[in-house]
């Protein structure tokens, strides 16, 4: 189809997984309208879409149509602001949710608390995790990183590192959700993130670690199955909660503290807008 040619044409520049995610999202839209995108009008994409439960996953569909209509020198009134309406839906559902969640979470004393018990224990790759999910508010896939010795060997920009050094860590984050973001707009993003750590006990923890993998120890593996990095996370956290209650627990415990959620902020790469908006459970 030459619509779908002059479509993939047009996101020739990104990343495979970027043009495999559009190309995915591309046929599920097109199964819906039955006809090339750009002949179906604003109003019955929306009318599809609204057929849609889930939130995200509509937003993903009108993202594409707003890319092939405006590809297609198309108006995009009506879908703009479908896309701002359901944005504000979005975030209704998140704070509802995140009122049922205020009474059931732990406090972030207690995950603190765990993680240092871990360290005792000598739970050295759980220790890690919990540690940067706390201090560095990272997500599932950025703990997905490989440890060097040698900055040289930190030279692939399709991989996360962890560069030990005598007295300090020094975390690459090239691999993030929010690295590369891709709009109907463009292409923007964060890009590469570094976190220097001086915590004794986490470049202790870490030298373990690098022991057990050079030994080829178990104590060396983080995520045994990538393909089910989510669970391998939670399992490691507190109560098995996982990285995002994790992250909520955070930003409620310094939700008064604005130098704290700009660090939160760049740490994880999202607005400090949208973390207030889509993370504070005392909202």
């Amino acid at each position: 189809m030459a619509e779908f040619q002059n479509f993939m044409e047009s996101i020739e520049s990104k990343s495979d997984a970027t043009k495999k995610q559009y190309r995915i999202q591309y046929n599920k839209l097109l199964k819906l309208t039955e006809k090339p995108i750009a002949e179906t009008s604003e109003k019955k994409i929306i009318e599809l879409l609204d057929t849609i439960e889930n939130k995200n996953n509509s937003q993903a569909l009108l993202n594409i149509a707003l890319l092939v209509r405006k590809l297609n020198k198309l108006s995009v009134k009506q879908l703009e602001d479908k896309r701002e309406k359901d944005k504000k839906k979005i975030f209704t559902a998140i704070k509802e949710k995140n009122v049922d969640l205020k009474d059931n979470l732990p406090d972030y004393k207690e995950i603190v608390e765990y993680t240092d018990y871990l360290f005792e224990k000598g739970e050295y790759t759980d220790y890690i995790i919990n540690w940067l999910l706390i201090n560095i508010q990272v997500r599932n896939q950025d703990l997905d990183f490989t440890i060097v010795t040698r900055k040289k060997d930190a030279n692939d920009t399709n991989k996360n590192y962890m560069w030990v050094q005598p007295n300090k860590l020094t975390y690459i984050r090239n691999v993030y959700k929010t690295a590369k973001i891709n709009t109907p707009d463009g292409e923007t993003g964060y890009g590469k993130k570094t976190n220097v750590i001086t915590n004794p006990k986490m470049i202790l923890a870490m030298k373990r670690v690098m022991g057990c993998q050079k030994s080829g120890l178990d104590c060396g593996t983080f995520i045994p199955n990538k393909s089910a990095i989510a669970y391998h996370i939670a399992h490691a956290t507190y109560k098995q909660l996982g990285e995002t209650k994790y992250f909520k627990i955070v930003v409620n415990h310094f939700r008064n503290n604005l130098d704290k959620i700009k660090e939160i902020s760049n740490n994880r790469g999202t607005s400090i807008p949208i973390i207030l908006h889509s993370y504070d459970i005392e909202q």
